[in-house]
């Protein structure tokens, strides 16, 4: 049956403020817009509409009896008897959505699939509840890969990868964050990345849903701390919440409107989704234990192509370093001449010294040298003792140059820290230029310095030939030997180069940044391919990698990013500081080399700081497709 035709009240101008400031309530009534409530004759106590561009149906969730798949126009398709007290959907394929609930009598989560043709559920996973119970959960799809949020009574929400299989599937924790108690309910807007927590009496929490997200969050202030029981994410601006002791659907986002409702509904919750004719809702009213379907005022929503990033995964990872906070740096490659399987990754832990890891990702060795910020290697430098091969960090323990020696099993030891005469080194790079060891180091104020390294048996002496600075501040640069040109990052500018074997050189800014590549530049390396040379470069402010060919005017030909890899157990990259590559082959496993990169967040599980190592076969790829 239909309610009774009820008139809504538009209200605009609630404002929204952040959770360090106070929030003001100013209602501009307009033109009352008269919206109709379907009343729905099975009780439940959620109502979600499921769309895709047009309306495919409505799922009842009820405490009693379980989960309801409804047509269109309300006539049942399919059950499932249970004991269910929320839930969420995302499509699998065409005609089978994924949905996750919560059992209400044990807290546990389970999985379905629904044909929404037939209206057969099956159950795919079972996922009993520990020490406390689940309050809330919601689901996201992005890319190609599902997750599920839940929160429990300690206010600890806990942030999962579902694994789809024939039968049964998986689950497997990404992270956890201690986001409070009160959370009634949460919802994902996919296409922006953004996890929405309703807090009772206080408002919506907003947090990066992406499994590298930064662990942060903004709030959207209630001024009138109404006990918000729902909320349901529309879009990436847009999202939708009721609280059961005022008679109001808020929708908020760039402008932010409410409809006033009857005094007598008690709002519990909410779910709202877009289809090609408008907004459709479906609403639960704790007083008269009743659901309604609801069309709300709003424009249809369009059919726009999916964006495409091109995304690579992982192959092996590092061993985290020894301490959680902003440790892991930057790495580099020893190449083992007799047997390039055996080749090694030096990587700098900033709180601790230089580690050596295998290609594997196991730790090998560590040396607790100080604060080493930045490493590079180069081999086969030649001495009067003969071929020695090099490692040097910039150690901001000491300022210094902090020099190591390679021996031919991968062996390193520290011969010598090397004055520098700067306050706070930072950057660092290496190059071979007619036949002697040069170091590129810079400091944070933007200075640079260029030395050539001599060596006498376990001596290693240094002789400053040039300093040149930035308008700001650098770190990551890498040095072609064969041309003895500098290429250097200015982290909010975008790439330099200049000659390191020309005196009167003058920089030349080779790439700026822009749309595609974001501040901060960090590190860099040159990876050849066919005779050519690509310059891969961190953007460190959108967790991308761009690929410029040197050789080709210094064009940009693209950025990827490095996504989890469920399969082998590896989380993405995000907010990368250094990398190195190689195309050397390395053996039968990475005939192309290396990319290595450090990652910023180490998730699945939660652990700290680590390096990624990526196939070269992969960038060799990128590279034929977009050269």
């Amino acid at each position: 049956m239909k309610f009774a035709a009820l008139t809504l009240s538009l209200s605009l101008g609630l404002l929204l403020t952040g959770c360090s400031g106070t929030a003001s309530t100013q209602a501009h009534t307009g033109p009352t817009t008269p919206i109709e409530l379907n009343e729905i004759q099975i009780k439940g106590e959620h109502l979600l509409p499921v769309a895709n561009y047009t309306l495919s149906g409505w799922l009842v969730v009820s405490e009693h009896t379980g989960l309801h798949w409804l047509s269109p126009d309300y006539q049942t398709l399919g059950h499932w008897q249970g004991h269910f007290s929320q839930a969420d959907w995302r499509w699998l394929d065409a005609q089978t959505l994924v949905i996750t609930t919560l059992d209400n009598n044990t807290s546990a989560m389970q999985v379905f699939t629904l044909d929404t043709t037939s209206g057969e559920f099956n159950s795919r996973l079972l996922a009993h509840a520990d020490l406390a119970d689940r309050e809330t959960v919601c689901l996201q799809k992005s890319q190609a890969d599902l997750f599920v949020f839940s929160t429990d009574a300690r206010g600890l929400l806990t942030h999962s990868l579902l694994l789809p299989g024939q039968e049964d599937w998986q689950i497997t924790d990404i992270r956890t964050l201690m986001v409070g108690p009160n959370i009634s309910s949460c919802s994902v807007a996919d296409a922006s990345g953004t996890l929405y927590l309703a807090e009772e009496e206080i408002g919506i929490w907003q947090y990066a849903a992406e499994p590298e997200g930064e662990n942060t969050r903004n709030l959207d202030y209630f001024a009138n701390a109404p006990e918000i029981e729902s909320v349901s994410a529309l879009s990436e601006e847009v999202y939708f919440t009721v609280a059961t002791n005022e008679a109001l659907i808020h929708m908020r986002g760039s402008e932010n409107t409410s409809w006033q409702v009857d005094d007598t509904l008690e709002l519990k919750s909410i779910s709202v989704t877009g289809t090609s004719q408008g907004l459709q809702a479906g609403i639960y009213d704790e007083a008269s234990h009743t659901l309604f379907a609801v069309k709300l005022p709003g424009a249809g929503v369009k059919k726009t192509p999916e964006k495409q990033s091109i995304m690579l995964t992982a192959d092996a990872q590092t061993a985290p370093v020894n301490r959680y906070g902003d440790a892991a740096d930057d790495p580099a490659f020893w190449i083992n001449p007799q047997s390039p399987s055996d080749s090694l990754i030096l990587g700098t832990d900033k709180k601790f010294g230089l580690n050596v890891y295998t290609l594997d990702g196991s730790l090998r060795q560590t040396l607790p040298v100080g604060r080493v910020n930045n490493v590079d290697v180069r081999q086969a430098i030649q001495t009067a003792q003969g071929s020695i091969d090099i490692a040097v960090a910039s150690n901001r323990s000491s300022q210094s140059l902090s020099v190591f020696s390679i021996d031919n099993q991968g062996t390193v030891a520290l011969l010598d820290n090397v004055p520098t005469g700067l306050s706070d080194v930072y950057g660092l790079c290496t190059g071979l230029i007619n036949a002697q060891l040069h170091v590129v180091v810079n400091d944070t104020d933007g200075r640079f310095q260029h030395y050539a390294l001599t060596f006498k048996d376990t001596t290693v002496s240094a002789q400053r030939l040039n300093e040149f600075t930035l308008p700001s501040q650098p770190e990551g640069c890498v040095i072609d030997d064969n041309t003895g040109t500098l290429y250097y990052g200015e982290e909010s500018t975008g790439v330099w180069k200049r000659s390191l074997v020309t005196d009167a050189s003058a920089p030349t800014l080779i790439a700026a940044v822009n749309e595609q590549v974001h501040a901060d530049i960090e590190g860099m390396d040159i990876y050849r391919y066919e005779q050519q040379r690509y310059l891969i470069v961190s953007s460190q402010g959108n967790s991308r990698f761009a690929v410029y060919a040197l050789d080709d005017n210094h064009r940009l030909l693209g950025t990827f990013g490095v996504a989890m890899n469920p399969l082998a157990g590896i989380d993405g990259v995000s907010e990368t500081d250094g990398l190195a590559a190689t195309s050397h082959n390395l053996g039968p496993q990475y005939p192309n080399g290396l990319l290595v990169v450090q990652d910023g967040r180490n998730v699945m599980p939660a652990a700290p700081q680590n390096f990624k190592i990526i196939d070269g076969n992969k960038i060799a790829r990128f590279i034929q497709q977009r050269r």
